[in-house]
């Protein structure tokens, strides 16, 4: 089974992991994905209007997806291969291979 994230998906997933990493309703998170070639896939998501900032590192987003899915879906973490994508045309995707 294959799933597409699309980039509020992975935006969203972001944002769960940061809420339980940081103990920070999910409602008050905003995240914005990066990609650099040298550097790859990236995010930084803020708090109260910027008071906090939180880095997330190309793991750290892959291991967002599966905790959303485990979360929200019940999927276990442990099946789940995330290939993150960006493309200039169509921003941020990820592939999400259930095995």
């Amino acid at each position: 089974m294959k799933i597409l994230f699309d980039e509020q998906d992975l935006i969203d997933s972001v944002c769960v992991l940061t809420a339980m990493r940081h103990n920070r309703p999910v409602e008050s998170l905003q995240a914005e994905l990066f990609y650099e070639e040298q550097k790859g896939f990236s995010a930084l998501v803020t708090a109260q209007n910027g008071l906090y900032r939180y880095d997330l590192t190309e793991q750290d987003l892959i291991d967002s997806v599966a905790v959303y899915l485990s979360e929200y879906h019940q999927f276990d973490p442990q099946k789940l291969t995330v290939e993150l994508l960006f493309e200039e045309n169509n921003g941020f995707s990820a592939y999400v291979n259930r095995m």
